[in-house]
């Protein structure tokens, strides 16, 4: 059948965003100090620009992007962002990694435009919106360089309760010992009832990681993130079947048989994929899939810049509620450490609650003006 199109691509802008942070933050891996994107920019013959992004590796995505994917995916119709996925999907040599993470910016971006073409929020695209406010919990405190990597832990985190969060997913990995200490602190800050993750960012081996989980587990950690290696099936299975705290992984996956696979093992509760890296909104939808086939709770991951945010919470309002979990899910993932990739196009306040709007403006529902990016602007090309 000949599909003749009605919203044709006839531009791809990139942008490539670079910004340095005020200090050094970081993780059981170590430390960095600036943080950087792709953004893409879709047009259509009508005028319409839809946004994506990638942020892992941005040079490498957009060297895929400009020189592979784009000139693709130009003359082809906006308005099926689902067969031009797998256009893309079928001109990679391979289905993981760097590639992925082009294909996750280039698909938000014409789910983007096809949402604002349809003058609907992309939430509406996918079905509709179950939700207008989505529970957000906070990732940090992130760990600070020094003798003491705590320095300013629990300043962090009075200044997350101010702001209105109500769960937190703290990032851990010194030594089980002094990981639990902090813990048991924060617990003791916070109350009984929050409630309270953990995050190692894959720094710890199996050993650490168990004696790390057996000593949380009196302060009623809901989830341990990323332990160990991401692609140690075996070993996440091994901490599974331990039984002291449900495992929660998935950011560092790529395309729904990375996830059969890790639902297959048995080892995870939570699934966390990132919509930027792992093929964007349309490998998000067969996720979501795979995860409600198998009663597992999909809470996305999300870092990087406002459009990755922003997408992520249209498509997390379209989750439905999982019950049976030690967390209420599924549940916003929320970076609110210093971001202007982020806080230069989009505010997105928590309420004393806990929660964050989900909004009902066209396509991801939030406006992205290049005149913004100035000084965080490295490269800017086009493909047309």
């Amino acid at each position: 059948m000949k599909i003749t199109p009605t919203a044709k691509i006839v531009r791809i802008d990139g942008y490539e965003l670079f910004c340095p942070l005020p200090e050094r933050i970081g993780n059981s891996r170590g430390f960095f100090e600036s943080r950087a994107a792709l953004l893409v920019s879709i047009t259509t013959d009508a005028g319409v620009t839809g946004w994506g992004e990638t942020w892992a590796y941005p040079g490498a995505a957009a060297a895929i992007v400009r020189r592979d994917l784009a000139p693709k995916l130009i003359g082809q119709d906006a308005s099926a962002p689902r067969r031009l996925h797998d256009l893309m999907l079928r001109s990679l040599p391979e289905r993981h990694g760097v590639p992925l993470m082009a294909v996750s910016a280039l698909d938000i971006g014409v789910w983007d435009a096809a949402a604002r073409a349809a003058n609907k929020p992309l939430s509406a695209m996918l079905g509709g919106a179950m939700r207008d406010r989505m529970a957000a919990y906070v990732s940090g405190p992130f760990l600070k360089p020094g003798a003491d990597p705590f320095q300013t832990y629990m300043a962090d985190l009075d200044t997350y309760l101010d702001a209105g969060f109500r769960a937190i997913k703290l990032r851990l990995g010194t030594m089980p010992k002094r990981d639990a200490e902090i813990a048991r602190q924060v617990r003791q800050r916070i109350g009984a009832d929050m409630p309270l993750m953990v995050d190692l960012n894959q720094g710890f081996t199996i050993g650490p990681a168990s004696d790390l989980a057996k000593r949380l587990a009196e302060y009623d950690v809901r989830w341990l993130e990323e332990p160990i290696a991401h692609d140690n099936l075996a070993g996440y299975k091994r901490l599974a079947d331990g039984g002291t705290i449900p495992l929660a992984a998935g950011e560092s996956l790529f395309g729904v048989e990375a996830f059969r696979d890790a639902v297959a093992s048995g080892a995870l509760t939570y699934l966390q994929p990132d919509m930027a890296l792992c093929g964007g909104v349309t490998e998000m939808i067969k996720i979501a899939g795979l995860a409600e086939a198998f009663g597992m709770a999909l809470v996305p991951h999300v870092w990087g810049t406002a459009v990755n945010f922003n997408a992520t919470l249209q498509f997390a309002a379209t989750l439905p509620s999982r019950g049976g979990h030690a967390m209420p899910c599924p549940m916003f993932e929320y970076d609110y450490s210093y971001n202007p990739l982020r806080t230069k196009f989009s505010a997105n306040p928590v309420d004393a609650n806990g929660t964050v709007a989900v909004s009902d403006a066209p396509g991801i529902g939030v406006e992205i003006d290049p005149a913004k990016f100035d000084s965080l602007l490295v490269q800017h090309w086009t493909v047309q």
